[in-house]
């Protein structure tokens, strides 16, 4: 079992590639600094495959400025745009550097806090912010990826991930399509989750949730999705369906003692269609 201290050594290793990197990086691999501003539709809020039992849509417009050194810091705001229940539900805000290691190994590090509405019932409304950090080697056949992410809730949650993805290009730099079918697996604790089931079960008067090994590690969600993309110097429009396969439900036991139930977790499909420009 990963503790606290293994996870703060291994973002502190990522920190320093990164300012290593930094140093070295005088190739101009990094785009000029700008400002980018870009609005994006999900048609459902689902994280690791887990979804609330209604559907929530979200309009987020947000903007950010990128350095050409690799810093950037960003802020959104996350419309609720479901029928009947429309609200202010997230406003957010992140930091991080992107750097590169060489033409075909990079990643990046970040720091994201999450200020979510009281009434909010989106599967990640308990968690408070994050740390994380990403690698990628992309030797031309396949790109590799993986990341490990530190979020606060209640408790802290360790999640990994790992990716291949592969990339077909059509167009020139500056106008060109992109089309990167790409398989996910995100593994990882689920304390947060159970705050959140926690939360959702005690508007009930009959039952309490309990997860029984919350704490501990085991994967998550299989993703499959097909990110589309146009992108010129200055603007651009992307849309990635994704479909999620769910795994290892959490136990939740009713407050009269008569035993624990399995909760019933079903595959998902959602997409988010956005656009953005840069000046």
């Amino acid at each position: 079992m990963i503790n606290l201290k293994q996870i703060l050594s291994i973002i502190l290793f990522l920190f320093c590639i990164s300012s290593i990197t930094k140093a070295q990086d005088t190739s101009g691999n990094h785009k000029a600094s700008h400002f980018k501003l870009a609005a994006s539709y999900l048609t459902n809020s689902v994280y690791n495959g887990r979804k609330d039992s209604t559907t929530l849509p979200y309009l987020t417009p947000s903007f950010g400025y990128f350095d050409k050194s690799g810093f950037y810091v960003k802020g959104s705001i996350s419309y609720l745009a479901a029928s009947g229940d429309s609200r202010i539900d997230l406003f957010s805000l992140e930091t991080g550097y992107d750097f590169t290691i060489s033409d075909k190994l990079y990643g990046g590090i970040y720091g994201s806090k999450y200020f979510y509405n009281n009434s909010s019932t989106g599967v990640r409304s308990e968690t408070k912010g994050a740390l994380g950090g990403s690698l990628s080697y992309d030797p031309g056949f396949i790109t590799v990826s993986s990341g490990i992410d530190v979020s606060f809730a209640s408790k802290t949650d360790i999640n990994f991930s790992g990716s291949l993805a592969h990339g077909f290009y059509f167009g020139d730099d500056g106008d060109e399509w992109s089309i990167t079918p790409t398989i996910t697996v995100n593994a990882g604790s689920q304390n947060a989750y159970q705050d959140y089931v926690k939360k959702r079960k005690s508007k009930g008067v009959s039952s309490t949730a309990i997860q029984t090994n919350s704490s501990n590690f085991s994967i998550l969600d299989y993703e499959l999705s097909l990110p589309f993309a146009y992108d010129t110097k200055k603007w651009g429009l992307f849309f990635t369906p994704t479909y999620a396969i769910p795994q290892n439900p959490i136990s939740i036991a009713s407050s009269t003692g008569s035993g624990f139930t399995t909760e019933k977790l079903t595959n998902v499909f959602y997409a988010e269609l956005g656009a953005y420009l840069i000046f």
